[in-house]
């Protein structure tokens, strides 16, 4: 498959008004007449930047992912839903959900970017932190919301994972009109791909949704008034023009890394324990979702290592714990980023463990005989675990290669 007939639902929406807007969808949709692969809604279709009520509107994304599988299933085409507010703890999220032919969730993308001058956007919702792939079929492509537009790092990190659309879904409003049209052309021309982007009419928004090929040409353009577009594109496009000469190829990574982009982590976690019990938290997220780890994390800009490990346990356990010792030191090499994981001896002080309900979703204790014949504790806490608990005493020694859960690293112990 190469080609993609794509829908573009450009829509007025009406704010908090979930149902009046679900309606203008289908009315939408109805007047295609032809089969369609992709249909893509704009951002926040569902209620608007209705900001008084987002949690509350967040809180019922559910409802709104199963009308959105249900329009997945009845049109055989890959939904891109626009994006929702989303609710997950206490933190809410711009979130574009993702749905196969078949109704079933490929994914979800968290607004990056958030416009925090003059806007409450940068307040309410919480950033994304992934980049994530999603498949028409065989074809990758990844999204972006609005603002995302204007960092060309994320469209960058989608097409080096080899999509070939980027799909944008938008509430861009006058007068940037001229901002709009110029930076999806050079997403496209500088990633040599597909951007499909939608936007919203009504009140001060524009419209004008747009398709751009990989060499920059506007293959299609809507005017500023409601509708439904249908149009079909060629992902050969994408390999002709790559074909020629894939810009990408030739990014001087190493320089960026240098004087650009500092890529080298420093993550911190925490060996606290209470009645020779050692705390541990059940991951929510990345390839050990579901395995038991050590609470901690990387570090905010600028942060020390202490003040980062203290915060970093009470954020994901409620426990207040200071630090004595480093323990351990890991460091891994990931696609020639080196990530540093620095373990802290910790004193518990005060308090009862409880999930944040975001990156873990549950904490307890675990004594040294449950940690060893606990197969869902990952491979990295159960050696550090066990060898503080049998020798307290322990100094940072090299032990050579460890054989950790994301492969083999520098373990000091």
């Amino acid at each position: 498959m190469s080609e993609v007939n794509i829908a573009l639902v450009q829509m007025n929406i009406a704010k908090s008004e979930y149902e009046k807007n679900q309606e203008t969808v289908n009315r939408l949709l109805s007047e295609i007449d032809e089969k369609v692969d992709v249909i893509v809604l704009p951002e926040m279709w569902s209620v608007d930047f209705d900001f008084k009520q987002i949690k509350e509107h967040g809180e019922k994304h559910s409802a709104v992912t199963k009308d959105l599988s249900i329009l997945a299933i009845e049109n055989s085409a890959v939904v891109i839903g626009g994006s929702i507010p989303e609710t997950i703890g206490n933190k809410v999220f711009n979130s574009t959900f993702i749905f196969d032919r078949q109704g079933k969730t490929q994914g979800k993308y968290w607004k990056m970017h958030l416009v925090s001058v003059n806007n409450l956007e940068g307040t309410i919702f919480e950033p994304g932190n992934c980049i994530p792939i999603f498949h028409i079929d065989n074809i990758p492509f990844g999204t972006a919301t609005c603002y995302d537009i204007r960092f060309p790092e994320l469209f960058r990190g989608i097409a080096l994972n080899d999509a070939k659309i980027i799909f944008v879904t938008a509430q861009f409003a006058n007068p940037l009109y001229n901002v709009w049209i110029t930076l999806l052309k050079a997403r496209a021309i500088e990633n040599q791909v597909f951007i499909v982007a939608v936007n919203r009419v009504g009140k001060i928004y524009f419209g004008h949704s747009l398709v751009v090929s990989p060499t920059g040409d506007v293959i299609f353009e809507a005017d500023d008034t409601e509708g439904i577009h249908v149009i079909k594109i060629d992902t050969t496009m994408v390999d002709k023009a790559q074909s020629k000469r894939r810009d990408s190829d030739i990014m001087n990574i190493d320089v960026y890394s240098k004087l650009v982009y500092k890529n080298n982590y420093i993550g911190v976690g925490a060996v606290v324990e209470r009645d020779s019990k050692i705390l541990m938290v059940k991951l929510n997220y990345g390839k050990q979702k579901g395995k038991w780890f050590l609470p901690g994390g990387y570090l905010d800009k600028g942060e020390m290592l202490e003040e980062g490990i203290e915060r970093e346990v009470f954020e994901e356990t409620t426990i207040k714990a200071t630090c004595n010792n480093i323990l351990a030191i890991r460091s891994i090499k990931n696609n020639d980023v080196i990530d540093c994981y620095i373990i802290f001896e910790m004193k518990y002080v005060e308090g009862t463990p409880q999930s944040d309900n975001f990156e873990n979703t549950d904490v307890r204790f675990f004594s040294l005989e449950e940690i060893k014949n606990n197969d869902s504790i990952t491979l990295l806490a159960k050696e550090i675990s066990i060898s503080y608990l049998l020798n307290k005493e322990n100094k940072l020694v090299s032990d050579g290669e460890f054989n950790s859960d994301q492969g083999n690293c520098k373990l000091y112990i």
